[in-house]
């Protein structure tokens, strides 16, 4: 095998990678980190607190702290977003090794500000919760994720 066809190899694994930072994030609240056209209904939201009986304060602050936080992680997401794509494009290209290495590079750097940012938003969300609260709410997650890698793995089973 080439070393061109290693390196490309190589990338696209590096790819996939920098991937499962998107399923880390299946631990946050659903639309804080994603771009508006792919945010998701605020119903969903609700409904992953919903069973919480969350006090009228800590709705109040849940929602401030998803505004204080949404304009950055959506702004990180998008630009996440756009530097994997032209990483990908880079990567069938001609593009020189060091300019794909420098791209992987800013990809890298920006998964983990977007993790960072998605980490601090949980945590200010964390705080407004009681005990029991963030229990439930972390087997909700659970749940969650759970449904989603059936659908991932059994897609005909969610159809219809």
């Amino acid at each position: 095998m080439s070393r061109v066809s290693k390196g490309v190899i190589i990338c696209l694994a590096l790819i996939g990678i920098c991937s499962l930072g998107q399923w880390v994030g299946d631990a946050f609240p659903p639309s804080v980190a994603q771009a508006p056209e792919r945010r998701l209904p605020r119903r969903r939201f609700r409904g992953l607190f919903r069973d919480l009986q969350l006090s009228r304060q800590q709705r109040q602050a849940i929602r401030a702290i998803r505004q204080q936080y949404g304009s950055q992680t959506r702004e990180k997401a998008q630009l996440l977003r756009q530097t994997r794509k032209e990483l990908k494009a880079m990567i069938a290209s001609e593009a020189a090794e060091a300019e794909i290495r420098a791209q992987f590079q800013t990809l890298e750097q920006l998964t983990q500000e977007n993790l960072k940012l998605r980490f601090e938003n949980m945590m200010a969300i964390r705080d407004v919760l009681t005990p029991d609260q963030r229990q439930q709410l972390a087997q909700k997650l659970a749940e969650r994720r759970q449904q989603r890698r059936q659908r991932r793995f059994n897609p005909e089973d969610s159809e219809g």
